[in-house]
């Protein structure tokens, strides 16, 4: 996934160059890192989303909402003189399964499981089911 990153120049030798994440902000997420040295700014900022982005998945949020790509921060961060876009893999972060008791008619779940079966993208009628909701609570 794309995220931009702006980055804040040290004012003095012995201080570090500042890293800001601002997607995580709409969801009251502060993510901000440092980096010693100008060669560690992409290794920092990107550990620093991927435990942000953790952090989300543990809270109940889903990822695909911090997908927004290019977007221009300058205005809410005017300290930052610079910003790039860089990416990260954070689709391979998902919560912890919990095992739930749900109740189906029989002809629906013979529909889901009809289409799981035709519909290889999915691995599970499980898999389906979590897909599903996922997508009708994003397009709200």
């Amino acid at each position: 996934m794309l995220f931009m990153i702006g980055i804040e120049r040290p004012l003095k030798d012995d201080t570090a160059w500042g890293i800001v994440v601002p997607v995580f902000e709409k969801f009251g997420y502060g993510c901000v890192s440092a980096a010693d040295d100008k060669s560690e700014i992409l290794y920092r900022a990107k550990a620093a989303i991927l435990e942000m982005a953790a952090e989300m998945v543990s809270d109940g949020y889903s990822l695909a909402s911090l997908d927004e790509g290019f977007v221009d921060y300058r205005k809410e961060h005017p300290d930052f003189d610079e910003w790039m876009a860089i990416e990260v893999p954070v689709e391979s972060l998902k919560g912890r399964q919990k095992r739930i008791n749900i109740t189906l008619s029989e002809p629906l779940l013979a529909r889901v499981d009809a289409y799981v079966g035709f519909h290889h993208e999915f691995k599970d009628r499980s898999d389906f089911i979590a897909q599903a909701a996922d997508r009708l609570m994003q397009a709200e």
